[in-house]
């Protein structure tokens, strides 16, 4: 085995075993290990990548802004940076149009990509609910927030092979469409297809999310049917 072709096993080893404590549901862990890493290899890609979903998790959106900035730089032809930016821009009140930039940027990149359809969606429903905005404007965010649900919906719903995560994704947007009885049943699937993956493919932060969200369906239920 040559230098190089060592230095790429060590490097792969080093982001299996992280994204392993990342996906154990150890977030702030494997940030503070991500981040020595990195120090050391400022330039590695999937590293950048797992570092931006630890500082999702943890809500550190001034931070995630500047590694987005990294990942956008390191390659742009890769739409998570600028999901990541918008991810951050989101959370800055004032700062929702340029978020969107991002996410629009993103799908020009991964038009598909449901992950992005959902967060472009959400922030067009943060606009929507902007009380200083004027109808007319707020109006026109509620039906681009609707396009971008309804495309997800399309995506995934015929998808007899989905995932978890485009299970959790596709309940989630079910909620936001007020379907919550057609969200638990994707949330149950979801937990489903958690179980059928593999355990190295088995992220304990995503099964949170799905256990979360589906309590949150059945209190809904449970209000409605009261």
């Amino acid at each position: 085995m040559s230098r190089l072709e060592k230095m790429k096993e060590d490097n792969n080893n080093i982001y299996e075993s992280l994204k392993a404590l990342y996906y154990s549901g150890k977030v702030k862990p494997s940030y503070n290990k991500i981040v020595v890493e990195l120090e050391n290899d400022p330039e590695n890609l999937k590293l950048t990548l797992l570092i931006c979903k630890c500082l999702t998790r943890m809500k550190d959106f001034e931070t995630l802004s500047n590694y987005a900035d990294a990942l956008i730089k390191l390659d742009p032809k890769n739409g998570f940076g600028y999901y990541y930016k918008g991810v951050a821009l989101q959370h800055v009140k004032g700062k929702e149009q340029e978020a969107l930039k991002n996410f629009n940027h993103a799908l020009t990149l991964d038009p598909e990509n449901t992950l992005f359809l959902k967060r472009k969606a959400s922030t067009h429903l943060l606009l929507f609910k902007d009380f200083d905005l004027p109808i007319s404007f707020a109006d026109k965010h509620r039906v681009k927030a609707e396009e971008s649900l309804l495309k997800v919906m399309e995506l995934i719903e015929p998808n007899e092979n989905a995932d978890y995560h485009e299970f959790l994704t596709l309940a989630e947007v079910k909620m936001m469409v007020d379907k919550t009885l057609e969200a638990k049943m994707f949330y149950l699937k979801a937990l489903n297809a958690f179980d059928e993956a593999e355990e190295s493919e088995q992220d304990k932060n995503i099964y949170k999310d799905i256990v979360k969200g589906q309590r949150a369906s059945i209190k809904l239920l449970e209000k409605f049917t009261e």
